[in-house]
């Protein structure tokens, strides 16, 4: 009797089957393969170390009175505008304050602004009545539902900043986002600025 898996993982058939199911043709480095889950990443060793790091010189980008006040800067010279795109303006104004003050590249600073694209994206679909700067607002109960559902779906290696491959030899291939964490406290804050309401809870659902 042979033991069935898992099997030595061999790179090279692995990355062929990554193009074949998933058209991935650039490399993906093997982070972790635990027997149930092979996690992979975009990028090099120490890259999420690096994201975290550059994360902790900008604790201002999750202050939420600092983003309220930068937010009603933004909003204040765009009336009847997007409040998601006021408040995708001030991350990124706050970035570039951040960045300058510390001498941070900006090809550093990509890294932060990535994430911060994908939290507009994200905010953009949640709020999908698009509420208007100056102009009153009520979340739909599909707006709340959604947010709930976005954020109930996480967990520490499933959440929407993971993107979920398929199979190999048994295991679940996916690939994480080291910035998640970061993410999920940037979406709650993001939410509750541009709503002007508290972010959804079971009971605030309806």
């Amino acid at each position: 009797m042979t033991d069935k898996h898992p099997l030595p993982l061999s790179e090279s058939h692995f990355h062929n089957w990554l193009r074949d199911v998933s058209g991935i043709e650039d490399w993906r480095r093997i982070v972790r393969d635990d027997g149930q889950r092979i996690l992979i990443s975009k990028f090099e060793e120490g890259f999420a170390a690096r994201v975290h790091e550059l994360i902790s010189l900008m604790p201002e980008l999750f202050d939420e009175p600092a983003i309220l006040a930068i937010y009603e800067r933004e909003a204040a010279t765009a009336p009847g505008t997007s409040r998601v795109d006021a408040w995708y303006r001030a991350l990124h104004a706050m970035l570039r304050t951040a960045g300058d003050r510390h001498s941070i590249t900006n090809l550093r600073q990509a890294e932060v602004r990535t994430g911060i694209d994908s939290v507009y994206a994200i905010l953009q679909t949640l709020l999908w009545t698009d509420p208007k700067i100056g102009e009153p607002y009520q979340s739909r109960a599909a707006e709340r539902s959604a947010y709930l559902e976005a954020i109930e779906s996480m967990d520490d290696t499933h959440d929407m900043f993971t993107r979920v491959y398929g199979w190999y030899e048994d295991r679940q291939v996916l690939n994480h986002c080291p910035g998640a964490p970061f993410a999920r406290v940037m979406l709650e804050q993001g939410w509750r600025v541009c709503s002007g309401e508290d972010v959804p809870t079971q009971e605030l659902r309806s």
